[in-house]
């Protein structure tokens, strides 16, 4: 071979060797910026589980809220029906403001 020949593939080499450096280090600045995207998805999806978990305290404590609150209008039913019986009765009679 030629000390020219043996030049160029010496160069060939060296180039494509530094290329292969170059994106080596490009490679290795794209993982890193994925493990740093990766943990910030984490720390958000911890964030959204946090908030999920109160969302779904939020919705128990809503649900006793609204039972709570249908006992009592069942309540407040019966009690208005008692009273509207005792009033009709009253008006039936006819003792709608006479005292006998």
């Amino acid at each position: 071979m030629a000390d020219e020949d043996l030049q160029k593939k010496i160069e060939f080499i060296i180039e494509h060797r530094a290329q292969l450096v170059v994106n080596q280090e490009k490679a290795e600045e794209r993982i890193t910026r994925l493990e740093n995207a990766q943990i910030q998805t984490e720390i958000r999806m911890g964030e959204l589980a946090e908030a999920q978990t109160r969302m779904s305290r939020a919705q128990e404590h809503m649900n006793e809220v609204v039972a709570v609150m249908a006992e009592t209008q069942t309540r407040t039913d019966e009690r208005l029906d008692t009273f509207i019986g005792v009033l009709e009765r009253f008006i039936s009679e006819g003792r709608n403001g006479k005292s006998e």
